[in-house]
């Protein structure tokens, strides 16, 4: 069986919320942000790309785009908001990297068929918009690399 994107999402969002100053992790991007909830990550499924392993097997690796919304821009004095978003350059490097098959830290806590999560980065401090509003934050790339099942078509 392998992990659905419900399942990877849920996980993302754990590791995501145990860092250091995380209010909130969002398994699905919500209407609007509430100023209380941040810092939040909003997470969304990027592109893909398949590798046929077999007739019935292939090896899908997909970019999870992990977006954390720290401070709505122009809140506070000049540079408070981006000074606010500096630490988790390197916290949330770390909790990641900490978990290379995005497991919870428990014995065969893994995800189903995941060969790897391999952390491609942050975008730095940017402004990043949501619902029409604009906050200092960062955008996280992973690759999720996984063993997927493919159903043949009769008479193919």
């Amino acid at each position: 069986m392998t992990a659905t994107m419900d399942q990877i999402r849920q996980r993302l969002a754990d590791i995501q919320a145990a860092v250091s100053g995380v209010k909130r992790a969002y398994t699905r991007a919500p209407q609007a942000l509430a100023d209380s909830d941040l810092p939040a990550f909003c997470t969304f499924a990027g592109p893909a790309t398949v590798a046929i392993l077999s007739e019935g097997l292939a090896e899908e690796t997909r970019t999870w785009l992990m977006r954390l919304y720290v401070k709505p821009i122009l809140s506070g004095i000049d540079g408070e908001a981006e000074k606010a978003v500096e630490p988790f350059l390197l916290s949330v490097r770390n909790a990641f990297l900490a978990h290379p098959l995005l497991g919870n830290g428990t014995k065969d806590s893994a995800l189903p068929f995941v060969e790897k999560a391999i952390w491609l980065g942050d975008s730095g401090v940017q402004v990043i918009g949501f619902a029409g509003q604009q906050y200092l934050g960062v955008e996280y790339r992973l690759n999720l690399t996984m063993v997927v099942p493919i159903q043949i078509a009769k008479y193919e």
